[in-house]
């Protein structure tokens, strides 16, 4: 297992479910436990240095959620989109860490192997390197942003997230062999529908 003492996480979680056709999808529930919660378990259980979570207008209903490790965020202007989510979490990151892992709060299946393939390419490609999970050819997430990209972060805004740091690195390193969980979310009804029929595969799979 790798050792993620110096790594953090920021877990967006401050979307407003526009696709899903009503509520919180974060709260729905998937397995027994709301969506939000099989993401925030497998991050605070790696042990790392800062996990962040941010939150817009769901923050009352998330926060009882949130382990003791995670810090919680409130974007108030959440509505300005998804790097505005990213900056004001990334004002808020430990100087002195590796590399934050941005992670979607609705994607549940990411495994710790995937986190662990990101902090092994890191540790070798250096502060300015942007690790992205690769499965059967399709990038997915978290992405994993060395420590010399954190300004950079902290400095976005509107809609595109850290897209355009990504498309503007000569550093880019994307690893092959991640599961499968790096591309499924549950965004959407049928994607929903969709994770709901994975976990009960995995399930069964453990039986």
């Amino acid at each position: 297992m790798s050792d993620f003492r110096a790594l953090g996480a920021i877990l967006l979680a401050a979307g407003f479910s526009r696709r899903m056709g009503g509520g919180n999808k974060l709260l729905r529930p998937l397995g027994g436990r709301p969506l939000i919660a099989h993401a925030l378990e497998r991050l605070d259980g790696l042990g790392l240095g800062q996990l962040i979570v941010v939150v817009g207008d769901s923050a009352d209903a998330i926060a009882p959620l949130l382990p003791a490790s995670a810090t919680l965020v409130r974007n108030g202007r959440a509505a300005e989109g998804m790097g505005r989510s990213l900056a004001a979490a990334a004002a808020a990151l430990d100087p002195s860490l590796r590399g934050v892992f941005i992670a979607l709060a609705d994607m549940p299946f990411i495994e710790a192997g995937d986190f662990g393939k990101l902090a092994g390419a890191l540790a070798a490609g250096g502060d300015g390197a942007i690790c992205i999970p690769m499965h059967d050819g399709r990038r997915g997430h978290p992405v994993l942003f060395g420590r010399a990209h954190f300004p950079a972060l902290a400095a976005l805004s509107g809609d595109a997230g850290a897209r355009a740091l990504i498309a503007a690195s000569d550093k880019v390193h994307e690893i092959a062999g991640c599961s499968d969980g790096v591309l499924i979310d549950a965004d959407d009804p049928a994607a929903f529908a969709a994770a709901e029929r994975h976990l009960e595969s995995r399930q069964r799979q453990l039986k």
